[in-house]
Parts: structure tokens; C-alpha cells; sequence
């Protein structure tokens, strides 16, 4: 009786698998309010926690400001003009909304985790007069079925897509100001 009864439960408890409800607020970001070839020098802040609960994630939100500091960093350094005039960029990236799953409670949990999600903002100001130039969101995520079958590898690999989304968004807007996506494509489903 006791093993007719298991088999309808763990499969209750599998479609109750702890869903994200993490998402962007739009699928696309506006263009910012000038093309960014109107700076000449560019200062990329170290990636900020928002709240508390990212805060507590440690591991990954190193993994990300990791990420955020070699690509950000390569293309803004590609774009650095040599010589002490022109107009200064500063660029702060903040993460508002985090959930990973870690290599170590997929083992266990696998899909029962349930997915891995990022939202990332990144505030465009112009250092000389204080004017936000832009300030675009990323978001990202990780199935949880996906998950479970890399055994953490989708999400880990979510950690440095994130970056990605972003550093394209500042390369697309680099010769004009055309804005870009956010990273959610409408497709997505727990």
C-alpha cells in the first residue's frame, strides 16, 4: 500500500519543484540617450548586490562580477582614448534579482531545485554632469531539466552569459544608439 502511494507523491513533488519567477521587466532595452563613441574614457565599477538575498549568494555573484570585469573591461578598454581630455563614461553594473542553483544541489536535487535566473542592470552616467545615459537591464536563466542533465552546467554557464548580454548591448551601441535585448526572447517556459 505504502509503495502505491509513494510513487503518486514523488510525482507530485516533482511538478512543484521550486519555480523562478525571476524575469526582466521588457524584452528589450532602450537606446541610450547618445551614442557611447561620445566618451573617451570609461570607468567600470565593480558589480554591486542590490539586495540582500543576492548579497547571500556569494559564489555566484563573484562568478558574475568576474565575468562582468574581463568582458566589460576588454571592451571598454578597447575603447579608451589615450590623453586627458573628453567626456568620461561611468559604468555601474548592479545585480537586482539572483537565484543559482549550485553544482552541489543539482547533484542532489537535480530538476527538483528549480531553474537558475539573473537580472542585471547597468546604469550609463556621464561622469562630468551626473546625466544617466542609459540604464539597461539583463536577464538570463537556467532550465531546470537543463540543469539537472549538466549537473550545474547550465547554470554556472548562465553566470557569464549574463556578462555577454551586457557587453553586446554596449558594442551594439558603441557607433549609434540603437538599444537591444534584453536577453528574455518570449520563449521561455519552467
Amino acid at each position: 500500500m505504502k509503495s502505491r502511494l509513494m510513487l503518486p507523491a514523488l510525482l507530485a513533488m516533482s511538478c512543484c519543484a521550486c519555480v523562478t519567477h525571476i524575469r526582466p521587466t521588457a524584452t528589450d532595452n532602450p537606446p541610450p540617450q547618445e551614442a557611447l563613441s561620445a566618451f573617451q574614457h570609461f570607468q567600470l565599477q565593480p558589480v554591486v548586490a542590490t539586495t540582500a538575498e543576492v548579497r547571500e549568494q556569494n559564489a555566484a555573484m563573484a562568478k558574475i562580477a568576474a565575468n562582468v570585469q574581463q568582458k566589460l573591461g576588454d571592451t571598454v578598454t578597447r575603447w579608451e582614448h589615450k590623453g586627458q581630455g573628453g567626456r568620461t563614461l561611468k559604468i555601474e553594473p548592479r545585480v537586482t534579482e539572483l537565484k543559482f542553483v549550485s553544482g552541489g544541489k543539482r547533484f542532489f536535487a537535480g530538476a527538483m531545485a528549480g531553474s537558475s535566473a539573473v537580472v542585471m542592470q547597468v546604469r550609463l552616467i556621464d561622469a562630468d554632469t551626473g546625466k544617466v545615459i542609459a540604464d539597461p537591464q539583463f536577464y538570463q536563466r537556467a532550465a531546470a531539466m537543463g540543469g539537472a542533465w549538466s549537473i550545474g552546467g547550465t547554470d554556472n554557464g548562465m553566470l557569464v552569459r549574463i556578462s555577454t548580454v551586457a557587453q553586446q548591448y554596449m558594442q551594439r551601441n558603441y557607433a549609434s544608439a540603437v538599444g537591444g535585448p534584453t536577453g528574455l526572447d518570449g520563449s521561455e517556459e519552467e
